[in-house]
């Protein structure tokens, strides 16, 4: 079916759609829409899910209670150094030599101009 085919079918669809007359209860649907009809009770849909933080660790990664005291205590100590060379100059200072240039300065390009177009032009502005 070619494009043309297709989309006339896709609108003729969309019409039937569009203008369509059902037989729909405004009434009915107002009073579903407003709450809950007399006995019936509401469902809640995340009922279930408030206790399975725990379900959905895998057992492969361990959980940060099941770590070592010792890798936190090494880890701290760690941090601590770390923080403390942040703070004081043991890091190397890194200086920028005056005589280097970041960037290299390119000339500009300039059009090439044949030997032909160079006779022709004396010649035309004489």
């Amino acid at each position: 079916m070619g494009r043309g085919r297709q989309k006339a079918k896709q609108q003729k669809i969309a019409r039937k759609l569009k203008y369509l007359t059902t037989d729909t209860d405004y009434d009915e649907l107002a009073k579903e829409l407003k709450g809950e009809e007399p006995g019936t009770e509401s469902v809640d849909p995340f009922a279930g899910v408030e206790g399975h933080d725990e379900e959905r660790t895998s057992p492969d990664s361990p959980a940060e209670s099941s770590l070592p005291a010792d890798d936190l205590d090494e880890y701290a100590r760690w941090a601590a150094e770390a923080a403390a060379k942040a703070t004081s100059a043991e890091f190397p200072q890194t200086h920028i030599r005056s005589d280097h240039h970041a960037h290299k300065i390119m000339p500009m390009p300039r059009p090439h101009v044949s030997d032909d177009s160079k006779a022709k032009g004396k010649k035309s502005s004489d």
